[in-house]
């Protein structure tokens, strides 16, 4: 997986917004100490492993640009789990939702110029999982967090990316009949 190709954008994120997220990545994995290569083990619709891939270009002026750990953590989620919904779903990311919708973007189809909405994605990320702040715990906390929008019959994808293993969890939210 190559965090560079955040730095073209996608239908709902502009080559700007890309590479800001591009750059939350890099901080994200330094911060962590991650080497470069590190292997981003995904739990959900597909068991697998994923290379991430990146340009070392981190000095004291990221540091000091991204000096807000929660935020760093929320935008290189986001960064991370753009390129895996691009990479596991027939779907890329085609338009910001707005606040209170339950779900942080709307996805549509890869070749599809009309951006029709084909699905929801909520993203959540955590720097270092403990007991209680797991990754089963958040799936759970935003798979309820898009009831609000299930009126939509757009199925839910839910991305929790944890960043000290790393490892992930992307998975469609399933309903309980």
């Amino acid at each position: 997986m190559q965090l560079k190709n955040l730095l073209d954008g996608m239908p709902g994120i502009t080559p700007i917004e890309g590479a800001n997220l591009y750059e939350n990545c890099i901080v994200q994995l330094h911060r962590c100490e991650h080497p470069m290569p590190v292997n981003l083990k995904v739990g959900g619709l597909n068991n697998c492993t994923y290379q991430i891939l990146w340009e070392d270009i981190y000095n004291d002026q990221f540091n000091r640009t991204y000096a807000d750990e929660q935020s760093v953590t929320e935008r290189a989620a986001i960064g991370v789990s753009a390129l895996l919904a691009f990479e596991t779903t027939e779907y890329t990311i085609v338009e910001r939702s707005r606040k209170g919708t339950g779900f942080d973007y709307m996805l549509g189809d890869k070749n599809d110029t009309l951006f029709i909405p084909k699905a929801r994605l909520e993203i959540s990320g955590i720097k270092t999982e403990t007991e209680s702040n797991s990754i089963e715990k958040r799936f759970k906390q935003k798979a309820l967090q898009t009831d609000i929008s299930d009126k939509s019959g757009l199925p839910a994808y839910i991305s929790i990316i944890e960043f000290s293993t790393p490892k992930a969890v992307f998975d469609l939210k399933r309903i309980a009949i």
